[in-house]
């Protein structure tokens, strides 16, 4: 006698119904799995506790994209409480623990020397920038320096130093793997340096001559900016180092650009 075919597929069915059953429970239970908010507890040392606050709460929005996954609880003096899935709070660590490091103690002092060919007593510097000087000095063409401008700040990633009134100078740089801990050396990434000029004064008026008064308010200036020094390189925390030269005025005049790292 020949099988009959409704039985059999019925008993297919049968068969392959527990199967199934199993199969869509591991998967909401792993569904269910990632979306378990958990509370973990923050603390920091040297952050600001609301801007890692607001470090911890942007991390999980870049992760997750959803506020109502993404809520701290509790905030208090130097930590807070945060509520998301374990895998963010592990990114928010390590965000946290990335930033929350001792600001740096190392100072980056900046010299900008004029040399020309006009005899000039001896210029004042430091040690470390005399000897830098003096290792350059002669190779340049020129009798006399004198110093332009100074200025200084603290190191940091990327960093912006102005120096001067108008016409001033600009000194932009960032760091290479710089986390705020002070090591023996630093390297820059990139350093520019950059001169902004007055073309000439501007009154806002549609006739105006090419005079104008500084002291008057109404008196706008048109400027341009050229950018002098391009480089990057490395040096050693206490040193002075020659970050390079520009010609100006013809070659008549030089820039000189010196920087000093100390603690």
């Amino acid at each position: 006698m020949k099988p009959d075919p409704r039985a059999i597929t019925a008993l297919l069915v049968l068969l392959a119904t527990p199967v199934a059953v199993t199969m869509a429970a591991q998967v909401d239970s792993g569904a269910a799995d990632q979306e378990v908010l958990v509370s973990r507890v923050y603390s920091v040392s040297h952050m600001d506790p609301g801007d890692a606050l607001m470090l911890a709460h942007q991390t999980c929005l870049d992760r997750r994209g959803d506020r109502n996954s993404c809520r701290h609880e509790v905030e208090r003096h130097g930590w807070f409480i945060y509520n998301t899935d374990a895998r963010t709070q592990e990114a928010i660590a390590a965000a946290l623990s990335h930033r929350d490091v001792p600001v740096s103690s190392l100072t980056l002092r900046l010299t900008l020397l004029m040399a020309d060919n006009t005899d000039r007593p001896q210029v004042r510097l430091g040690k470390s920038e005399t000897a830098a000087l003096s290792d350059i000095r002669q190779l340049l063409p020129y009798r006399g320096f004198r110093v332009l401008e100074t200025g200084q700040l603290l190191a940091q990633k990327r960093g912006q130093i102005r120096l001067g009134g108008l016409p001033f100078f600009t000194a932009e740089f960032r760091l290479e793997d710089w986390d705020g801990r002070d090591g023996s050396t630093i390297q820059f990434e990139y350093f520019e340096l950059q001169r902004t000029s007055v073309v000439r004064p501007h009154t806002g008026d549609a006739d105006h001559s090419a005079g104008g008064d500084d002291s008057d308010p109404r008196t706008f200036h048109v400027t341009q900016t050229e950018s002098l020094l391009q480089t990057s390189f490395g040096m050693a925390v206490g040193e002075t180092v020659v970050v390079g030269t520009s010609r100006l005025n013809g070659g008549d005049e030089a820039l000189i650009v010196l920087l000093t790292a100390t603690r």
